[in-house]
């Protein structure tokens, strides 16, 4: 049997308080980072989830309290990616325009992780990663409404709402996979930019 983590990242003690959830967010980027590790030097199908377990000093089946699948043992690097957009977003001033925000602020782009572009660069070649990245992308939607409705007052659900936060989410999933894929890429930056001056003035003639 494989001992527990040595950072003393998992409670073993049975009678010790509960794990607060900051600190199983922790875990769960450990994990995530651990797995990215593997999948980038061998591929996912060439990857355990006792590998991943075994680089964090913890069990398999200690492992999947954290994670439904070895796939998405990788989903946090993802969300924290997405995470930090989104309050970027959010602390925006609001008597200032978000569309400032988004096409000005140079550093909105910069704050994503590398490791979270190193996991998109995965994705294309790795099927069942890119389905967890779709994934994400459709729960970042939600995060994009809120953040729409919270500055315009309209419904979260409104459909003016949800097709802006449409846009937004597929602007920036767009670029980033642009960035991420190209063999000469531009700024990540400019490349946002760009995405986003299309989705803005739509389809055209």
């Amino acid at each position: 049997m494989t001992a527990e983590p040595a950072r003393g990242a998992v409670d073993r003690g049975r009678g010790r308080p509960p794990m607060s959830e900051r600190r199983k967010d922790l875990i769960r980027l450990e994990i995530a980072t651990a797995a990215l590790a593997l999948f980038k030097a061998q591929g996912v199908a060439a990857t355990s989830v006792e590998q991943i377990a075994g680089e964090l000093g913890m069990s398999a089946r200690t492992l999947w309290r954290y994670c439904p699948s070895k796939e998405a043992c990788i989903q946090p690097l993802l969300s924290h990616g997405l995470a930090v957009v989104v309050e970027k977003l959010r602390a925006w001033p609001r008597d200032l325009p978000l569309l400032d925000r988004l096409l000005h602020e140079g550093d909105l782009a910069d704050q994503v992780p590398e490791s979270t572009l190193d996991l998109v660069r995965l994705t294309r070649a790795e099927p069942s990663l890119r389905a967890v990245w779709v994934r994400s992308y459709l729960d970042a939607e939600d995060a994009f409404a809120e953040v729409i409705a919270e500055r315009t007052g309209d419904p979260v659900d409104a459909l003016e709402t949800r097709v802006r936060a449409g846009m937004l989410n597929v602007a920036l999933r767009v670029a980033f996979e642009h960035y991420a894929w190209a063999d000469d890429p531009a700024d990540l930056t400019e490349a946002t930019r760009r995405a986003l001056h299309t989705a803005i003035t739509g389809l055209g003639d």
